[in-house]
């Protein structure tokens, strides 16, 4: 879902990611990869890495020891990491940060990887941005655990009348102009999976959607329906008040939210 990527909002939705990642392609992942730590730490780059929710979500299942470059153009994201990181203290595990313009290039590491990794990433770049990523990634055969790219499956309960204008507005507001020119959207990680396969690779798709309830008293469901709504007036400026009176019952009466993602694996061997 989309945010103002602070550090408040990467926080909120940490638990609900972390809940959604694919156990199995995690696995997978840290099998096909175990022979490749013989030789000295697994080197990982992970792109949009913001605080570095990824790397603290994989690394206790992946092989040790490790060398992670977090990647991204946000200081401020990067700094927070980097003081998690110190403040985990994991004497196996090296994190180091790195500020690069991903638009200029989607590859930027000074060293070829063992693994690249993503979270909620692709689905805000454009097909021209990905179907790039993928050739590249496909010439130096550097497998991918791309995690929770948003798929464009909303689904509330119980029901309200302006549901399916509200999911039509926010998917066409996913679509829109964003830093990487149109973004993908919903189809990202079509587009991710089709490349990627086009390039080389074998690849492995899981749906990991959240499960927001109210019954656990989850903040993260009020921002991401405030967050809904306010994409939808910027779609819909016509219609601000259906809007507003949409969002204000689903505030007071949502019971479950569901936001579907896609994990995808790819690797080369």
């Amino acid at each position: 879902m989309s945010g103002d990527f602070s550090v408040d909002w990467l926080t909120l939705r940490t638990p609900a990611d972390d809940r959604a990642r694919s156990t199995r392609l995690i696995e997978t992942c840290a099998a096909r990869l175990a022979c490749r730590a013989k030789d000295g730490p697994l080197t990982i780059a992970d792109l949009g890495a913001g605080t570095g929710a990824t790397w603290r979500a994989l690394s206790p299942h992946l092989p040790r020891p490790q060398a992670w470059t977090l990647i991204d153009a946000d200081t401020t994201l990067l700094d927070e990491a980097a003081r998690r990181a110190e403040a985990a203290g994991n004497p196996d595990i090296t994190v180091d940060t790195m500020t690069a313009d991903l638009m200029a290039d989607p590859t930027p590491w000074r060293e070829t990887p063992d693994l690249v990794t993503a979270s909620a990433l692709f689905d805000l770049t454009s097909r021209a941005f990905i179907e790039d990523f993928a050739a590249k990634l496909g010439a130096a055969r550097i497998p991918l655990l791309a995690m929770l790219t948003y798929d464009g499956r909303l689904e509330l309960t119980p029901t309200h009348p302006d549901d399916a204008m509200m999911i039509d507005a926010f998917n066409t507001h996913q679509r829109s102009e964003k830093s990487f020119g149109r973004a993908a959207g919903p189809d990202g990680a079509g587009i991710l999976a089709e490349a990627l396969a086009a390039n080389g690779a074998r690849v492995e798709v899981d749906d990991t959607p959240w499960l927001l309830e109210s019954d656990r008293g989850e903040a993260l469901m009020a921002a991401t329906l405030e967050g809904w709504a306010d994409a939808a007036r910027a779609i819909l400026p016509g219609d601000g008040p259906r809007v507003d009176r949409w969002l204000a019952a689903r505030l007071a009466d949502t019971r479950t939210l569901v936001v579907g993602h896609k994990d995808i694996f790819a690797d080369y061997s």
